[in-house]
């Protein structure tokens, strides 16, 4: 991100989008950074109720599709600034850091799934790789 800076961050991400997308929309490396964020933060609401908070999960995504919910991101986050979407990033990864040094090590023998933690590690890879880093 340091490398793209705000402008590189202002830059459309070609294809990225697609299934959501509207002929109105038009995604900025920026929304790609939200939308990988806005992922992580899922997964960290997830971590908080595994410590017995009482999180609760974005009612407004509650129920909706994949693409559905990639466009409620969207349209929360692409007029604000590449500045305050890495602020938003900054904040979810401290936050996400800190619920995992608060699980006891027995909650990362489960195994969830073959994929887990993919929102944290696989998703935000493609992403990063597809859209942050493809010049």
């Amino acid at each position: 991100m340091r490398r793209l800076g705000a402008k590189g961050l202002d830059e459309p991400v070609p294809g990225f989008g697609a299934r959501a997308r509207t002929k109105r929309e038009r995604w900025r490396r920026k929304d790609s950074l939200a939308h990988i964020v806005a992922w992580k933060e899922h997964v960290l609401r997830t971590l908080r109720r595994a410590l017995s908070h009482k999180e609760r999960f974005d009612e407004e995504m509650r129920g909706k599709s994949v693409d559905a919910q990639n466009r409620i991101l969207y349209l929360r986050w692409r007029r604000r600034p590449a500045r305050d979407v890495v602020a938003y990033h900054r904040s979810v990864q401290r936050a996400i850091r800190k619920a995992m040094r608060a699980l006891p090590p027995v909650y990362y023998a489960k195994r969830f799934s073959s994929l887990w933690p993919y929102d944290l590690a696989g998703h935000s890879t493609w992403h990063r790789e597809h859209h942050l880093e493809n010049e």
